[in-house]
């Protein structure tokens, strides 16, 4: 069976969905900036022992890497907002043919079909972004 394009309504439900999802990120991404450039509050005390002080670095090092996670997811939504606009949106990038609507319900930022997207993850099984 061959999968057909996206009609209009598909397109506006998945426009709604990167514009919420976009919002829901540019504000994870300012607490979490905040977070990170505030001070850590030690009650009152300037005595720490070394296990706090390397709880409050991995901390601070988890803290960090969500960031970096929320500023590559909002790169991809802005990517896929990028192709709605230019009418490349909705097509894989490696066979060309449409993504599924229900894939891109669950993942509107997708740039590869199902199998396209689980060949690459096998390709990469360290997870670094595929290059645009």
């Amino acid at each position: 069976m061959q999968a057909k394009a996206l009609d209009a309504a598909q397109l506006k439900d998945l426009k709604a969905r990167l514009d919420r999802r976009e919002q829901e990120l540019e504000e994870a991404i300012r607490a979490s900036r905040d977070a990170v450039t505030e001070p850590a509050s030690d009650g009152g005390t300037d005595v720490r022992d070394p296990v706090e002080d390397g709880d409050a670095r991995m901390m601070a090092s988890l803290d960090l890497a969500q960031l970096r996670r929320r500023e590559d997811e909002l790169l991809e939504v802005r990517r896929a907002r990028d192709r709605m606009h230019q009418g490349e949106y909705g097509w894989c990038e490696q066979c060309g043919e449409p993504i599924g609507f229900q894939r891109l319900q669950a993942r509107p930022e997708a740039r590869f079909c199902l199998r396209d997207e689980e060949a690459w993850e096998k390709a990469h099984p360290n997870g670094a972004p595929a290059q645009v």
